[in-house]
């Protein structure tokens, strides 16, 4: 049920809304120009939004890109529409809702967007994964764009999770099977050279849904490579490859991506502190943010 629900309340938010508006526009002719301009502005506001803060792993990127395409086409479609001749005089209420709307939602996507901002001096890791296409679930230095942002220590982590041909995460829109899930059991490789600091491995891959709030990282390795300290979490039980206080070269395995601990579905998360306050990495030189693909 709990499934169900958050699929209906992201696929309203990510798709239906946005095309709603798009549609609105679409068959509104440019007079009155006041209600036309606020049409405008709460469709360019929601496809922002989705475009930048909506989970495009779910519903797969080609509708990701087909959202601005079909805003552009409802724009010169609406200003070639014929303005009727007993058009009614523009809703002052209408159009108040609409700016309003826009405003609150425009401001999430600016949010979004401001994610891209890398914060001073990253460290260099390299991206963990290596075969395939890798979409970043959550990443950047906004709430907006990261869920992260909130918690000092993991400021600025990345969540990471895989395409397949479709562009979308899973087979499915949120399967219990975790088979299912392309990430599901890809290696890992380590992003940087160092020392073994700490492992745990050992707890159970759960099922999608059902979060382990006792063990948050789940199976997980932490490094020290230089003056920080990068997590590598929620890896599959019994994959893990390394031992605490042992030296580890960047490319070396890890273990392989799970669904330990806290998470809400398989993924990989990387993040990086230096005494417990967050430190922002950039991945083979790139900082990712949401909805960055990674192609290896």
């Amino acid at each position: 049920m709990r499934a169900a629900v958050d699929a209906l309340r992201l696929f309203l938010l990510t798709i239906f809304f946005p095309l709603l508006v798009v549609a609105m526009l679409w068959r509104r002719p440019r007079r009155p120009l006041g209600e036309w301009l606020a049409t405008l502005f709460v469709a360019l506001a929601l496809v922002g939004f989705s475009f930048l803060a909506a989970p495009w792993g779910w519903f797969g990127l080609p509708m990701r890109y087909a959202l601005p395409v079909l805003l552009t086409l409802a724009v010169v479609l609406s200003l070639r529409r014929p303005v009727p001749e007993d058009a009614k005089p523009s809703s002052s209420l209408g159009s108040l809702v609409k700016v309003l709307l826009g405003f609150f939602v425009g401001g999430v996507a600016f949010g979004a967007l401001q994610g891209n901002q890398v914060p001073p001096q990253p460290i260099a890791l390299a991206f963990p994964l290596r075969a395939g296409s890798y979409l970043i679930a959550h990443g950047g230095s906004t709430g907006p764009s990261n869920m992260h942002n909130p918690h000092a220590a993991q400021r600025y982590a990345v969540d990471i999770v895989k395409l397949n041909g479709a562009g979308m995460r899973a087979r499915g829109l949120y399967p219990r099977d975790l088979t299912r899930y392309e990430i599901f059991g890809e290696e890992v490789f380590s992003p940087c050279s160092g020392t073994v600091i700490d492992v745990v491995d050992g707890l159970p891959d759960h099922a999608p849904g059902t979060l382990d709030e006792q063990h948050l990282a789940g199976n997980h390795v932490v490094l020290r490579c230089g003056d920080a300290d990068v997590t590598v979490a929620h890896l599959r039980k019994g994959s893990v490859s390394v031992r605490p206080r042992t030296s580890i070269v960047v490319g070396q395995p890890l273990g392989r991506a799970g669904n330990s601990g806290q998470s809400s579905e398989p993924h990989l998360h990387v993040h990086a502190e230096r005494e417990g306050q967050a430190v922002a990495a950039r991945f083979d030189g790139e900082w990712l943010v949401r909805n960055d693909v990674v192609r290896r």
